[in-house]
């Protein structure tokens, strides 16, 4: 049985933007459509998927019901026993700042090497 370990607050700022974002995509929704399943401002859930503010505990349970998550899935590490390095959270958040070009030729790249 693997160990569960507690993710750290800077992981937590890093992976959860992302993987909100992710799964609001994966469902195909919008800001828009979050934000009025959950009666938020499209800004707000926009803030959440920047790490600009993460949600409250209530907002974040919704989310998971609205993408049919658990929070398990959201954070997968917690039964993992490795922690990210920090080169990997520099590298994290170096991706999220990047403009979509950038990502659009990273991703190729990963799915090019991962063949």
């Amino acid at each position: 049985m693997r160990e569960k370990r507690n993710l750290s607050i800077d992981e937590i700022n890093v992976i959860l933007p992302e993987r909100l974002k992710h799964f609001r995509e994966q469902k195909g929704y919008s800001l828009r459509d979050v934000a009025t399943l959950i009666k938020k401002s499209p800004s707000q859930v926009s803030f959440w998927e920047r790490g600009l503010n993460p949600p409250n505990c209530m907002d974040l349970f919704k989310l998971c019901l609205i993408y049919n998550i658990s929070l398990g899935d959201l954070f997968p590490e917690i039964n993992q026993n490795h922690k990210l390095k920090r080169e990997e959270l520099e590298l994290i958040k170096k991706y999220r700042n990047a403009d979509n070009d950038v990502k659009t030729t990273i991703q190729k790249i990963l799915k090019f090497t991962q063949k």
